[in-house]
C-alpha cells in the first residue's frame, strides 16, 4: 500500500506507507505472570515485602509494586534495616542457603520462583549425584544461573558461556605441559532464557572436548519453551521488517537474545526499555518496524512503544492491538 506524500513541494511523490509488525508471540511468559500473581496478593503497603533482587528483570513492574509494598532488597541484612518481616525469592530462583537463613532470622519466606528454573535446579542436583561434573551455560553473574549452582553444590560445577571460560583447555588424552582435559563424565544444562543455536555451537565444541578416551557427556536443553517461542516467532518476523525494537529491561537476559536473534539475521535491532530510548536514526529509510518483547515486559510498556512510534515517526500500528484478546484464557499455571 502506498500513500501520496504530503511534501508541498512534490504533490506527486508516492512513499510507502510505514507499519509497524509486531511478533505473534511477545511480553509476558507464563512463569512471570505466576511470580507478580503471588507477590501482589502477599503484599500491601501495610504488610510488606521485600524481594531478595528484582522480582523480574523489568524496571516499570518494579517501580510500579513499590506502590504496592514490594520493595527489593540486595540481601537479608537490607532487608532486616528497613524494617522488613517478610522476604521473598524472586522467579529467578536462589540457593538453598536464603531459606535457611531467612528461617534463622525469624523472616516469613515467600517463594516465587519460575517452576522452569526450580526443574533445572533439582535436574543439576541429580547429575551432581550421577558423577557428573556441570557446566552452566549462562552468565555467570546471573542470578538464575548462581541460584542452580547453589542447588548443585559442588565444587564440580562451573558457569560459561565461551569454551575459553572452562577450566579445561584440551581434548581428553590430550597431554603435554600446561594442558588440563575434563573429567570422564560431564553434563551441560543451560540457564533457562538462552539461545539455543548459540547453546548447540557451545555444546558440540565441549562434547569435542569429553568425548575423547571414553568420555561421556549429557546435555540437557533446559532453554524454557516461553524463550524458545519468543525466539521463533521473532525468526518469522525478520523477513518482514527493516529495524527490530525487543523491549525489556537491560537485566533481562531473554529480550537481549532476541535482539541478537534478529542482529544475527542481519535485521538491525535494538534492546530498548522504553521509548525514550529510540533514536530516530535507527528508523531512517525504515518502512516497516518489527516489535517484540521479552517475557517480562508488561502489554502496556509495550503498547506505549507502539503508540510512540505512530505518533512521533507516521507509522500504521497494527490493526487490533499487540495481541488477540481472549476473554476465556486461562494462564497454564
Amino acid at each position: 500500500m502506498t500513500t501520496v506524500s504530503a511534501d508541498p513541494t512534490n504533490q506527486n511523490s508516492i512513499t510507502p506507507e510505514r507499519r509497524i509488525i509486531v511478533a505473534d508471540t511477545l511480553g509476558y511468559c507464563w512463569g512471570v505472570r505466576r511470580a507478580l500473581d503471588i507477590i501482589e496478593e502477599a503484599a500491601s503497603p501495610e504488610n510488606r515485602v521485600a524481594p531478595i533482587g528484582d522480582i523480574i528483570h523489568n524496571p516499570q513492574v518494579v517501580q510500579r509494586l513499590r506502590g504496592q509494598g514490594v520493595e527489593g532488597a540486595p540481601d537479608l541484612d537490607a532487608a532486616e534495616r528497613e524494617g522488613f518481616k517478610r522476604v521473598a525469592i524472586t522467579a529467578h530462583g536462589y540457593g538453598p542457603q536464603l531459606t535457611e537463613a531467612a528461617k534463622t532470622r525469624g523472616l516469613e519466606m515467600i517463594d516465587t520462583t519460575c517452576p522452569l528454573v526450580t526443574k533445572v535446579q533439582r535436574l543439576a542436583q541429580k547429575l551432581v549425584r550421577q558423577g557428573y561434573f556441570l557446566v552452566v551455560y549462562g552468565d555467570d553473574y546471573h542470578p538464575e544461573v548462581r541460584g542452580v549452582l547453589n542447588w548443585a553444590n559442588t565444587g564440580k560445577s562451573v558457569a560459561a558461556k565461551k569454551i575459553e571460560q572452562l577450566p579445561w583447555n584440551a581434548k581428553r588424552g590430550e597431554e603435554g605441559e600446561g594442558k588440563i582435559s575434563p573429567p570422564r563424565k560431564v553434563a551441560l544444562v543451560s540457564q533457562t532464557t538462552k539461545n539455543i543455536d548459540e547453546l548447540m555451537v557451545f555444546a558440540n565444541k565441549l562434547q569435542a572436548m569429553v568425548v575423547p578416551n571414553g568420555g561421556e557427556f549429557r546435555l540437557c536443553n533446559t532453554i524454557c519453551e516461553p524463550t524458545t517461542e519468543r525466539q521463533e516467532a521473532l525468526k518469522r518476523l525478520v523477513d518482514e521488517v527493516d529495524v527490530i525494537l525487543a523491549i525489556g529491561g537491560k537485566k533481562s537476559s531473554n529480550t537481549a537474545r532476541l535482539a541478537d536473534v534478529g542482529n544475527a539475521r542481519g535485521v538491525p535491532s535494538y534492546h530498548i526499555e522504553s521509548e525514550a530510548e529510540i533514536q530516530p536514526g535507527w528508523l531512517e529509510g525504515a518502512t516497516t518496524v518489527g516489535v517484540t518483547a521479552g517475557a517480562s515486559t508488561p502489554d502496556d510498556v509495550i503498547e506505549e512503544v507502539v503508540a510512540y512510534l505512530a505518533e512521533t515517526y507516521g507509522f500504521t500500528p497494527p490493526e487490533g492491538g499487540i495481541r488477540p484478546v481472549d476473554p476465556d484464557y486461562v494462564p497454564a499455571f
